[in-house]
């Protein structure tokens, strides 16, 4: 993830002819053919999800809801989280595939590499806060309710995005633009390989071991808790009751197949990308099908982003904000909204 924007064409130690510059510019090799469709269909994807899904959890209604749903505003960070990716990042990683030399300036240079690597580590930093939210919402509600306050919640989205800020600082330093035979290309100072290699290591054990082990071992206690409970617990209970129970419990199972959905689609995502890097990083001479390969592997990471409002749309999230609604803030039930009793689901 460090090194993700910058590469140093061997075309740059020949003269500058009009040869060179057909060898700077890939557009007609078949592999940047294929990632400039892949790319643009990610966009796409990207772009118009999360600004869906942004719509649909900043709405009004959720708005109102706001200080009870500490799950929405978690994923309103996400899909920002994930709207920067795809609007800063896949840009300009295919226009750096299309034309090997950089054209984007010291700035961009340093900003796309950066904004990468804090996108990706708010996005996992943030799912463990969801899945440890989940988790407890299912095990103590009444305790989940008095620790995700709305101000807690954004006070640990501040802490998640200066945390990734801090983590991932040195990739800003370490990205510099320099210029060869009147060519600017955006590379690594190769004085800080050794270095480099650590830190990936470093940001591969922190933002990816780390993070995906502990959510799918949250996840694994939550769904334990939801689908291994006894069926006969509100059996006791009055009808309409029962409704409420059911329907809350189909609801929190939902959500939590959402999170582990989020969880794995990260670590299937990220994963080549990772390894990629940690394999050029120790290895002086990387074979040309990994450097070929890598771009690739950048690209199903990037589209992590793009595949994450799929998840969203698959809970329901505009069922579930209306189905809210049918709650007063106290909890109890909107008797003109009854009906709608399957959608009713109070989510802490």
């Amino acid at each position: 993830v460090s090194g993700s924007s910058c590469s140093l064409p061997d075309s740059l130690s020949l003269p500058l002819t009009y040869s060179v510059l057909m060898l700077l510019w890939t557009l007609h090799e078949p592999s940047t053919i294929a990632l400039t469709v892949m790319y643009s269909l990610s966009f796409i994807l990207g772009f118009v999800g999360n600004l869906m899904s942004l719509r649909v959890l900043t709405s009004r209604r959720s708005r109102q809801l706001a200080g009870v749903s500490a799950t929405r505003s978690l994923l309103v960070n996400l899909a920002v989280c994930d709207l920067a990716v795809v609007c800063v990042c896949m840009p300009i990683t295919l226009g750096s595939q299309i034309y090997t030399a950089w054209v984007y300036g010291d700035l961009l240079c340093r900003a796309v590499p950066f904004t990468q690597a804090v996108s990706v580590s708010a996005s996992v930093l943030t799912l463990t806060v969801i899945s440890v939210n989940r988790y407890y919402s299912v095990r103590s509600p009444l305790r989940a309710r008095t620790m995700f306050t709305r101000r807690r919640i954004l006070a640990t989205v501040a802490v998640v995005w200066t945390v990734s800020s801090m983590m991932c600082a040195p990739i800003a330093v370490m990205n510099r633009v320099s210029e060869k035979i009147e060519i600017t290309i955006s590379l690594l100072m190769f004085s800080l390989l050794h270095f480099l290699c650590r830190y990936n290591v470093l940001l591969f054990v922190m933002l990816y071991c780390l993070p995906v082990t502990f959510n799918l071992t949250i996840g694994f206690l939550t769904g334990r808790r939801l689908w291994g409970g006894k069926k006969s617990t509100f059996a006791d209970l009055d009808p309409r009751s029962q409704a409420l129970h059911t329907s809350r419990l189909k609801m929190r199972q939902k959500i939590a197949k959402m999170v582990v959905c989020l969880v794995l689609l990260f670590a299937v995502s990220w994963l080549p990308l990772y390894l990629a890097d940690l394999w050029i990083d120790c290895e002086q001479r990387p074979s040309s099908w990994l450097l070929q390969t890598r771009p690739f592997a950048q690209w199903l990471g990037l589209t992590n982003s793009s595949l994450n409002p799929i998840s969203y749309e698959n809970c329901s999230l505009s069922d579930v904000s209306g189905g809210i609604a049918s709650f007063s803030p106290a909890g109890s039930i909107n008797t003109h909204t009854a009906p709608k009793l399957k959608f009713a689901v109070n989510i802490v």
